[in-house]
């Protein structure tokens, strides 16, 4: 049962990696459709895209997207994908950690969390509410992937 359970672990977590990936894919195609790179550099396992008027989008891990302009971190984007309803809080607590670290950075930078609809509990939808002061927006990774409105307003809020 025990190799069962890990299996099982493994398949959630690489289906919420699956879901990062797919996010950072459709910030990183609209900035690209929209001719808004200028340069292209890679950080370890990410990469930095320069835009005009001195924003650099970085794709990485910790944030998951953050938008710097003179180094100073204006946007942040928080992307937990896992499925399992029974790690959400732990995964919520790990994303409200990096998020709050961006709002002592800059208290007027932009959050943004990302989670996936079908792992919400109702505590964990109670947690994201409880934690509006530090998460200024909150999407599902449903809602961006299927509702080209949402994908809209967060491009709007990322300004691309």
């Amino acid at each position: 049962m025990a190799a069962g359970s890990q299996a099982q672990g493994s398949w959630q977590n690489t289906k919420g990696d699956r879901a990062e990936i797919v996010i950072k894919d459709i910030v990183e195609r609209r900035i690209r459709e929209r001719k808004l790179a200028l340069e292209e550099t890679s950080r370890g396992k990410g990469k930095i895209l320069k835009l005009r008027a001195g924003r650099q989008f970085v794709f990485g891990s910790e944030p998951d997207i953050g938008v710097y302009k003179k180094n100073l971190i204006q946007t942040v984007v928080e992307i937990k994908g896992g499925i399992d309803p029974a790690g959400v809080l732990e995964r919520f607590g790990a994303a409200l950690k990096s998020l709050r670290r961006a709002k002592q950075e800059n208290s007027k930078s932009i959050t943004i969390l990302i989670m996936q609809g079908v792992s919400l509990t109702s505590k964990a939808k109670e947690e994201i509410e409880k934690s509006k002061s530090i998460i200024d927006y909150f999407f599902t990774i449903e809602d961006i992937i299927g509702n080209e409105a949402v994908r809209k307003d967060l491009f709007k809020i990322l300004k691309i």
